[in-house]
């Protein structure tokens, strides 16, 4: 199955989803690499799902990790790419050994005028910008424009507000470079429900 746009799959935590991901054709799937945070996995548990799955890229997910820190996990992880779901200094940045992915958050507070101002400060420096809210459940005409406009300057990475109803309209209207979703639990091992994923995934076929 090809996709017509790339797409992120985050918390990956069980074998069922990476490879029905994989056989999907999804681009990247994500793993949480820091103890403490949601839907950690262990080395060993992402080595064995990691072996499970071909022709993905393999993205490591971090949160306020020191970048020591996250070079010593990098041992225990072999991914493709790094995601960063905080801010870390540009130079920071630049002495890591992978390609970034740097979540963006934007709720009801935010100026767009400094969402604008951090995209433009880290562009050069970050292969995508995977755009978050923990506010905004779905996508209303005040912040398509604004992701729309974005879009069309940076490697947007859409992480929220997609439906099976509206992911074929928002892509086609916002037009950025991917989309992220996220994977979940196992109702029981082995054994798991991919209809929500299926649905948006029905949307995404060329």
């Amino acid at each position: 199955m090809a996709l017509n746009t790339i797409v992120l799959v985050n918390q990956i935590t069980n074998l069922s989803d990476a490879r029905y991901c994989a056989g999907m054709g999804v681009e990247m799937l994500g793993f949480s690499l820091q103890a403490g945070q949601p839907q950690h996995i262990s080395p060993a548990a992402f080595k064995e799902i990691s072996g499970w799955v071909s022709g993905v890229k393999l993205v490591g997910e971090v949160t306020d990790l020191p970048v020591n820190e996250l070079e010593e996990l990098l041992l225990d992880y072999k991914v493709d790419l790094l995601q960063l779901n905080s801010l870390y200094y540009i130079e920071e940045l630049d002495d890591l050994p992978l390609p970034i992915i740097l979540r963006v958050m934007i709720d009801k507070d935010s100026v767009e005028e400094n969402i604008i101002s951090t995209l433009d400060l880290y562009h050069q420096h970050v292969e995508y910008f995977l755009i978050d809210s923990e506010d905004f459940s779905f996508i209303d005409e005040t912040n398509l424009r604004f992701l729309r406009d974005i879009s069309k300057q940076y490697p947007i990475l859409l992480g929220f507000g997609l439906t099976k109803e509206n992911t074929k309209e928002a892509l086609d209207r916002i037009q950025p470079a991917g989309i992220a979703l996220k994977g979940g639990e196992e109702i029981r091992p082995g054994y798991k429900n991919f209809d929500e994923l299926e649905e948006i995934f029905e949307q995404l076929e060329d």
